[in-house]
């Protein structure tokens, strides 16, 4: 069993892109504190159907990026290895757009992603 997310991939300028475009100051925060102002941003906006993680993608890669998620969960039939692929639905591409229009970014800049056990603890 392993816990998965599902989501799109930012690296840390995309994401100091998007706040710098809606006004938010981040130029105060390293890297590292970027998921969790974004996760702020939005509570302050009633925004409860994302929630930005970070972690390393692809695993191992130490590659430090932001999932911006869209769905989570345990998976019990899958391992950190193998695992099945979360599909990105209508409903994920609808809340891309209004990411891409706030953020500026294009629809290939923000691959959509399953990553299994993003916080390492298997």
């Amino acid at each position: 069993m392993v816990f998965k997310i599902a989501g799109w991939v930012f690296s840390f300028e995309q994401v100091r892109t998007w706040l710098e475009k809606q006004g938010q100051k981040h130029q105060h925060l390293p890297d590292e504190f970027l998921a969790t102002d974004l996760n702020y941003w939005f509570k302050e906006r009633d925004i409860d159907y994302l929630w930005a993680v970070g972690t390393d993608y692809p695993r191992g890669s130490l590659q430090p990026v932001i999932v911006l998620v869209r769905r989570r969960r345990e998976d019990p039939k899958s391992t950190v290895f193998r695992f099945y692929h979360v599909r990105e639905l209508d409903a994920d591409r609808e809340v891309k757009k209004q990411v891409l229009e706030e953020s500026g970014l294009k629809d290939e800049d923000l691959p959509w992603v399953t990553v299994a056990d993003p916080f390492f603890r298997c």
